[in-house]
């Protein structure tokens, strides 16, 4: 994503992971890539660095491989602060993904959590998914995974209405209540988000952002890595690997240099 995008997310950095009880299919998924030739993991987008180093983790609990580069590139000052101070053997760079900072090649570049989506240009995401190919390896795989369009949802103005509830870490129960608006002309959703103490319903928000998901139907998908010079090589309808699907809540996508 983008530096300007991105920024969205510092107010939230503090409770992101605590906030999100959805990483275990992510992590799940995105491990079931590894294996024994795994030697380098990159990550774009990589905000807290939870997911990249969850997958490090597995790579040398279930193959016995301790890669030797673990690197993520987020734009989010504040993600990338809390990331290095969790583990800070692993690089973690201040960048925009499509032009990510990052010289060599690796064996797995991963784009989780909907980030493509925060690129609103046709131009944008195809800088990006450029830049991706070039730091493949040899047999290296891309993969990424961004909402499947779902145009009735889309059309639901939404007003105060709770995104998220979940607890922190010191147990409080804490909420996300938003503003959604979607505009059909652009294929733009605009989020406005508030994190609330619900025990204090007056007080001001803890927390506000602001931030935009660019919807992309598969075609546009399918469109963009061609143009990139990747090929898909699996494609699923979510995390469990079901298959995709115009129902499909999910496009979950692993490429490969065409």
């Amino acid at each position: 994503m983008g530096v300007a995008e991105a920024e969205a997310y510092d107010a939230l950095a503090d409770v992101y992971d605590v906030s999100r009880a959805d990483h275990a299919p992510f992590v799940d998924f995105y491990s079931g890539l590894l294996d024994a030739r795994t030697r380098t993991l990159l990550e774009l987008g990589c905000g807290t660095g939870s997911i990249l180093a969850a997958l490090a983790a597995n790579l040398e609990r279930d193959h016995g491989v301790r890669p030797d580069r673990v690197a993520g590139v987020d734009a989010s000052t504040r993600m990338l602060r809390l990331a290095a101070a969790r583990h800070p053997r692993y690089e973690w760079i201040f960048g925009d993904i499509r032009q990510p900072p990052v010289t060599g090649r690796f064996d797995l570049v991963t784009c989780c959590f909907n980030t493509l989506q925060h690129l609103l240009a046709d131009a944008d995401l195809a800088q990006a998914l450029r830049a991706a190919r070039e730091l493949l390896a040899d047999g290296g795989r891309f993969a990424f995974d961004v909402y499947q369009p779902n145009l009735a949802y889309l059309a639901i103005e939404g007003r105060d209405r709770v995104s998220r509830r979940f607890a922190d870490t010191d147990g409080r129960a804490l909420e996300i209540r938003e503003d959604a608006r979607y505009d059909p002309a652009t294929r733009v959703l605009e989020l406005d988000w508030r994190l609330v103490d619900p025990a204090h319903p007056q007080a001001p928000p803890m927390a506000s952002t602001h931030y935009r998901l660019r919807q992309y139907f598969a075609a546009d998908i399918e469109r963009a890595l061609a143009a990139a010079g990747l090929r898909i090589v699996e494609r699923y309808g979510d995390f469990d690997r079901s298959a995709f699907g115009p129902a499909s809540r999910k496009q979950v996508v692993v490429c490969a240099r065409a």
